[in-house]
């Protein structure tokens, strides 16, 4: 029976602010879902503290939220427990880039078959906006009136320098191309990582649609552009102007953490179906 996106969703209704993109953001997600043929009941999906985490709310589906900047290892654990469920993991720029941040890279590297959803929308919005490492320079932040400052974190630049099996760069306001991209980040064998300019009207007020449709580009438009590449992909990304949206690089060639242990390979289960009930009343005896 084919998945309707209206599977998706929650009673639960949305308190993000007018024009925030997490609205697009989450329709886009149901639909691919949907198209896809992902029912709810195949789906994990591990979000973080802050407004991209509410959205655990807002679908219809297994959702955990965990600690702040925690969401990748919840999904590593899950995918790793139950590999027939579709894994993906959804996160702030804050959560990622600070407290999250060794967990993206060893995610990366070890080529966990999940999908990574970054929101970047340059600021801690749900508290009020604070600065993180993708907020420009200088810029005045609550809290910091004068700004960060140190430099800022070149997220594209940070991703390729780790060889990623999949990076892509989506905007929120292109509920299109954002799907396509959805769509192919999932497909992919590997560790898949999604970052997402988003919207932010209440504290990241420069990024507005105006400005996005006169800076951002599809990578489509550059002609003869090979996201095998990795220089290439660099080189798309080096400053940043215009910001390229869709897939920057692909490496096909890396192996999946799970495919690269020795000892599952000759298992016809997973890793949940093992797991057994031990009566341990005898044991706690020798503690009376």
């Amino acid at each position: 029976m084919s998945v309707k996106i209206t599977d998706y969703n929650s009673p639960n209704t949305p308190t993000w602010c007018p024009g925030c993109g997490n609205y697009a953001i989450h329709a886009s997600l149901k639909k691919t879902l949907s198209e896809l043929n992902i029912s709810p009941s195949e789906l994990f999906m591990s979000f973080d503290i802050g407004c991209n985490g509410n959205g655990a709310d807002m679908i219809n589906t297994y959702a955990f939220k965990g600690l702040h900047g925690r969401s990748i290892p919840l999904a590593v654990g899950a995918h790793l427990a139950n590999r027939r469920m579709t894994t993906i993991a959804d996160i702030g720029d804050g959560g990622c880039f600070h407290e999250g941040l060794d967990h993206l890279v060893h995610a990366i590297r070890s080529n966990y078959n999940i999908t990574i959803l970054i929101h970047n929308n340059a600021n801690f919005a749900l508290t009020t906006g604070q600065a993180t490492v993708s907020t420009p320079k200088r810029k005045p932040m609550y809290g910091l009136p004068e700004g960060i400052p140190e430099r800022n974190l070149d997220v594209p630049e940070f991703i390729l320098s780790l060889d990623p099996s999949f990076y892509a760069r989506a905007y929120s306001g292109n509920l299109i191309q954002m799907g396509e991209i959805f769509k192919s980040a999932i497909e992919n064998k590997g560790c898949s990582v999604v970052e997402i300019l988003q919207l932010c009207p209440s504290y990241n007020k420069e990024f507005t649609p105006q400005w996005a449709n006169e800076n951002i580009k599809e990578i489509k438009e550059v002609e003869n552009y090979n996201a095998d590449s990795l220089e290439n992909a660099r080189d798309i990304v080096v400053n940043n102007s215009p910001l390229y949206t869709g897939i920057i690089y692909r490496n096909k060639n890396l192996p999946t953490f799970y495919d690269s242990l020795d000892s599952r390979k000759n298992s016809l289960t997973e890793l949940v179906d093992e797991v057994k009930v031990h009566d341990i009343k005898k044991l706690l005896k020798y503690f009376e």
